[in-house]
């Protein structure tokens, strides 16, 4: 019997792909915005504690899934304040995107209404672009004490570690954006958060010293 590295590229590929079918990821979808935290509570079964009104959230009930998954959208509490009261009011900060955490081979199941759209693509292996478990902690963190982050398309950069602070010890990529050192800590090979960073709190990692981030290829 043959092992996979004698097996022609195209079998291979094949293979490989169905491995990864099987495997628990997170990925990011599109949906349509001002859904996301609907499709969070459908997808986790956890209510969603924004909702001003039992009658607002019985019009905008979907059907949960059974089982739940893992399903993580950044959200951040912000005042607004109008001339007779504040109010705290939910921002996302990935509007339009939601993170799961899944197999692909039940994939259909996200598809629970009109607005969820599709999965963020790795181009090259024409697939769902995986997100690094470490990654997303990594992610997570970020959003929980950083005040100004954004969502951008990566570009080349030097690879760096951050020295101090709450993200000592991420591993990312830091460009130049209108003079400002923004560190880039990427999800997939096409989307990445960024926040302004003091460039004496990074270091330069020498290639080829670390495993790529995310790990998204065989």
């Amino acid at each position: 019997m043959k092992t996979i590295s004698e097996l022609p590229d195209s079998e291979k590929a094949r293979i490989l792909r169905e491995r990864r079918q099987k495997e628990l990821h997170w990925y990011a979808i599109y949906v349509t915005p001002l859904h996301e935290r609907q499709l969070l509570e459908a997808y986790t079964g956890v209510p969603d504690p924004y909702a001003r009104t039992q009658r607002g959230r019985a019009n905008r009930a979907l059907a949960k899934l059974d089982p739940p998954i893992e399903a993580y959208v950044p959200i951040r509490e912000e005042k607004h304040k109008w001339s007779d009261r504040t109010r705290i009011v939910p921002v996302v900060l990935t509007p339009g995107i939601i993170f799961v955490r899944i197999r692909l081979e039940e994939r259909r199941r996200l598809y629970i209404a009109d607005y969820v759209n599709a999965f963020l693509y790795n181009k090259d292996k024409k697939e769902p672009a995986a997100i690094d478990d470490e990654v997303m902690v990594q992610f997570r963190t970020i959003v929980e004490h950083e005040t100004d982050i954004s969502l951008v398309t990566p570009s080349v950069g030097d690879t760096v570690q951050i020295l101090s602070g709450p993200y000592e010890g991420f591993v990312g990529e830091v460009v130049r954006d209108r003079g400002n050192a923004l560190f880039q800590l990427r999800l997939t090979d096409n989307l990445a958060v960024a926040l302004t960073i003091k460039e004496d709190q990074i270091k330069i990692v020498p290639r080829g010293t670390m495993r790529k981030i995310p790990d998204v290829r065989y």
